[in-house]
């Protein structure tokens, strides 16, 4: 992905036989993610569910390498994850991640707007993409876009 105008809702994600085990011990130690196969079609939602502690947020942590794969290969608009630049990877990367995630000094726009602005994105491009953000996960953005992290819920 470029760092330039291509949309992150514009890129194919693929799991390809994804394995995370964190204690390599030959015992039999099982696995965080067990061979992992997925594509989530580029411009489509896609939603992980499952109880407490099945890999959910391993996996999605492994797409912008904030927990590298034991085995197995993601790519993201058809280049491999692991052969980017992490931080070139994670600037091409809109990720939200529940309760902690948020920057609690800033508005939920300027939290949605992160990524923009570090690419240099002008205040109305920013502002644009962030309200396109949130209409797209169903929150209107004239009653959201102002408030601060903690006049929202947890989940």
């Amino acid at each position: 992905m470029d760092s330039g105008s291509r949309s992150p809702i514009g890129a194919t994600i693929e799991f390809e036989h994804v394995n995370k085990q964190y204690d390599l011990r030959p015992n039999g130690t099982p696995r965080a993610v067990n061979d992992l196969s997925l594509t989530v079609p580029a411009g489509k939602i896609c939603v992980l569910v499952g109880p407490s502690g099945c890999g959910k947020t391993t996996s999605l942590k492994m797409v912008n390498r904030l927990i590298e794969p034991t085995t197995g290969r993601i790519l993201v608009g058809g280049e491999e994850t692991a052969s980017k630049d992490v931080t070139e990877l994670r600037r091409g990367i809109g990720y939200v991640i529940q309760q902690t995630g948020l920057f609690p000094h800033q508005t939920i726009g300027e939290n949605v707007a992160v990524v923009p602005k570090l690419l240099g994105w002008p205040a109305l491009r920013r502002r644009e993409r962030a309200e396109e953000l949130l209409s797209l996960v169903g929150r209107d953005p004239a009653r959201y876009r102002d408030r601060s992290p903690q006049q929202l819920s947890g989940g």
